[in-house]
């Protein structure tokens, strides 16, 4: 059972790590077709300025979940490293409670402000602000995943004699 979790988890924010890095080189391509309309034209495109920050914003969260995943968020491994073997699981759980507390906050109020502004139109593109603002949400929702799958590989670590505070890392290039 856990295994399917764990492969559920991994497709997911495989996905989303995909999904964000052709965000971002989509963004890429619209700033540099921003620079060649305003610079070598003259006439610049403010649509693609807008838009590019928009899949920036999507991209951001949506890479959160691997960012979580591979243990490259803000590390608190000094803490961890000082507390003695059998404490360090206890403060790996604080952690991801943490971690999860403030997830869930994002994803809640990241929903309702996607609600708030879904009447409001972004000008240059004609269509409602609450496609930018639901990256918010949405990424959360997929980072509280990878989070939760880190935390069970943990603790399958721990119950079996392994005592890490976090789970082996995927080597170097290879994909969640």
């Amino acid at each position: 059972m856990l295994s399917l979790l764990n492969s559920l988890a991994q497709g997911l924010i495989k996905l989303s790590h995909n999904l964000a890095a052709i965000l971002l080189a989509i963004a890429v391509a619209l700033v540099s077709f921003q620079v060649f309309t305003r610079f070598i034209l003259g006439d610049p495109a403010a649509w693609s300025e807008i838009l590019a920050r928009g899949l920036i914003v999507w991209s951001v969260f949506l890479v959160s979940a691997a960012a979580f995943w591979y243990g490259a968020m803000i590390s608190i491994d000094l803490f961890l490293d000082r507390l003695p073997p059998r404490l360090r699981i206890y403060g790996q759980r604080l952690v991801c409670a943490a971690v999860l507390t403030l997830l869930t906050i994002l994803v809640w109020q990241g929903y309702l402000i996607t609600l708030r502004v879904s009447g409001q139109q972004i000008a240059m593109l004609e269509i409602p602000m609450s496609w930018f603002y639901a990256a918010i949400p949405t990424g959360c929702a997929v980072a509280i995943v990878a989070v939760v799958a880190r935390q069970l590989s943990v603790e399958y670590q721990h119950h079996h004699g392994q005592h890490r505070t976090s789970p082996i890392r995927p080597d170097v290039g290879e994909t969640p």
